[in-house]
């Protein structure tokens, strides 16, 4: 009885909060800047060293009457922000880390609005990998702009088709969008990506649908996911096949909820446990969507009850 009572405090709570849970990310810019931030963007368009000031380029970020910048501490990497608030609605991101005052470029995303003959706005975009320790010296151009010619070569200069998936409204997607994937300035592949609870792309409600390219096994991911229709929740899992382990969080709730078993063969069976204990509580069993999980979750305190669940993971957190 105590065992029921424990969940339904952590999913009855959880039933009121409808937006997907995301991690937060903390400004860079600004007086209201993060303390964590090692590197910011000032008042003149410039990236420069918080402890130095030295400027990372000699020419600053294009800010325009229709256009804007912002800079972002997102988990462990740094998130350069452009929006342009034209009829385009362009807007991208060039994830990067900091570090001894090298810049190592992961990631670059982009996309763009086009509205259609039936005046129905859709989406169309890139991604540029830069692959690991792949670092840029932006001192001829802005810090931006050096990236994507470092890194995107024909991208930033072709005309893209659209692509564009078909939402999945079950699992509160708004957005999910098909883009092609350049590396070393070429036509790698694509990848997919979901957007939740938003009408336009964006970075930081953005999860990975296929092929995304993330960490290797042995290296914890993390998935934002919901139980239910409206249980969200924010979970980490080491996959090293059937010795998996991991934990997870809902939106409602300060626990931290573990769990351990196998994650291979694109199927997935995690046993979580409650608080202070090895008791089992529930089992994710699923199967794997695109780099995610779908399947339910299933009580094991002799309730029988039985959630749907789906999971996909975050490509930077």
């Amino acid at each position: 009885m105590k065992i029921l009572v424990l969940i339904l405090a952590i999913l009855v709570p959880a039933l009121s909060y409808a937006k997907p849970f995301f991690p937060s990310h903390d400004s860079c810019a600004g007086k209201e800047k993060s303390q964590a931030c090692k590197v910011v963007l000032n008042e003149d368009g410039f990236l420069v060293d918080a402890v130095t000031g030295e400027k990372l380029s000699e020419i600053s970020e294009d800010t325009g009457m229709m256009s804007a910048n912002w800079l972002y501490i997102y988990g462990d990497k740094y998130v350069l922000e452009h929006l342009d608030f034209s009829s385009s609605k362009s807007r991208s991101w060039v994830v990067f880390s900091y570090s001894k005052q090298q810049v190592v470029v992961d990631r670059i995303y982009s996309f763009s609005q086009v509205i259609s003959a039936a005046s129905v706005a859709a989406w169309y975009g890139y991604e540029c990998r830069a692959g690991e320790g792949s670092l840029i010296n932006a001192k001829d151009q802005a810090f931006s702009e050096s990236a994507v010619s470092a890194f995107c070569g024909k991208a930033a200069r072709n005309s893209l088709k659209l692509r564009k998936e078909t939402p999945d409204s079950s699992m509160g997607v708004d957005i999910a969008i098909n883009i092609p994937v350049y590396s070393a300035g070429e036509t790698a592949d694509s990848a997919t990506y979901l957007f939740f609870d938003t009408d336009k792309p964006d970075f930081f409600q953005m999860a990975c649908y296929s092929n995304c390219k993330l960490k290797s096994d042995g290296t914890a991911i993390t998935y934002v996911g919901r139980v239910s229709k409206s249980t969200w929740f924010l979970g980490d899992i080491k996959n090293t096949s059937c010795a998996s382990e991991g934990s997870y969080k809902y939106k409602s709730s300060s626990e931290k909820i573990v769990f351990d078993g196998c994650v291979e063969a694109g199927s997935m069976k995690l046993t979580e446990y409650a608080a202070g204990g090895k008791s089992p509580r529930a089992q994710f069993v699923g199967k794997a969507d695109g780099d995610g999980y779908k399947g339910e979750w299933i009580s094991k305190s002799g309730d029988n009850k039985k959630y749907s669940f789906f999971m996909f993971p975050l490509t930077v957190y």
